[in-house]
């Protein structure tokens, strides 16, 4: 038999969260600056590549994210696509608590942007061109700008089964 399931009949919290987590996702940063240059951040695995001509990638925000106000109305962000060296990083910009920058090494990209090159693969600057409510998130579709390697080398830290990896360290 087949489970089915209608809007007024989806499963448990708990169920699609589990579901989730059995999905392998490459750990980033997103980060953009306030228009007085302060810097601003969160951890998120809802990334993907969208397109290839034009380079686009989409991101998934909050709605509760305090960075969200500097993606809309065609803000401008850096996607930090994390190392394997990177799980203190990302635990940092995860934490709605910590003081995400302090004590940190990073630089700005083009607009400003901070980049976190010692504990990426790569940075990618972008800026956004397309925002799409989508549940208790916005998905937010990004031009990518520039393309920065890391000194993190070509690892990649991942999240699955709510645990970090690291991938060719």
């Amino acid at each position: 038999m087949t489970a089915t399931t209608t809007t007024a009949d989806r499963p448990a919290t708990a169920g699609f969260l589990d579901a989730m987590a059995a999905l392998a996702g490459g750990v980033c940063v997103v980060t953009a600056s306030a228009p007085d240059g302060t810097p601003a951040g969160f951890t998120s695995t809802a990334v993907m590549s969208l397109s290839r001509a034009p380079q686009l990638i989409a991101i998934g925000v909050q709605r509760g994210s305090r960075t969200l106000p500097l993606l809309q109305d065609g803000g401008r962000l850096a996607l930090n696509i994390l190392a394997a060296n990177g799980e203190s990083v990302s635990r940092r910009f995860a934490d709605p608590a910590a003081d995400r920058f302090a004590g940190l090494e990073w630089t700005t990209g083009e607009g400003g942007v901070p980049l976190l090159l010692a504990q990426s693969a790569y940075a990618v600057v972008c800026r956004v061109r397309e925002e799409v409510a989508a549940g208790d998130h916005l998905l937010f579709i990004a031009d990518i700008d520039e393309i920065i390697p890391g000194q993190g080398g070509v690892s990649a830290l991942v999240h699955h089964a709510r645990r970090y990896h690291g991938i060719g360290a």
